[in-house]
């Protein structure tokens, strides 16, 4: 199978070929570099605004014959985001942890304004994430 590769500003659109669905995200990344001489770690590769990621295959993706998936080339200077709580070594980050602890916002429970009712939801912290606790059910 092939796809159109084009990068994000329309300039240059590129046919990979020798692809199959279950072809990985990695090997489209080295085919590209081949193409267009950008290294995978400068590609941002999108199809129907998601963004692929390393892992994953075509098929995951649900990425057709000759489908078009977008590049983006990142500059040399900027580096790959990461949202990860996790360093290089799969160790948690307690920089990152205690970052996304400071973007919490701390509600009051008990507020005269609100009747008190036994299906108040509220958000917990566990240092991770937010999640949305639900107590009791009206019937």
């Amino acid at each position: 199978m092939w796809i159109q590769v084009r990068t994000i500003d329309g300039t240059e659109t590129q046919t990979i070929d020798d692809l199959s669905r279950l072809t990985k995200i990695e090997c489209l990344r080295e085919k590209i570099q081949e193409t267009f001489r950008v290294s995978p770690d400068r590609q941002r590769l999108f199809y129907r605004g998601k963004q692929l990621e390393d892992g994953h295959t075509l098929f995951d993706y649900n990425v057709g014959l000759n489908d078009i998936v977008q590049l983006l080339i990142r500059s040399e200077s900027e580096a790959p985001a990461s949202a990860s709580v996790t360093d290089q070594d799969g160790e948690v980050n307690p920089c990152a942890i205690s970052n996304c602890k400071n973007k919490v916002k701390k509600t009051s429970s008990g507020s005269p304004s609100q009747p008190s009712t036994s299906s108040r939801s509220f958000l917990i912290d566990p240092g991770i994430g937010l999640y949305k606790v639900c107590t009791g059910f009206k019937s």
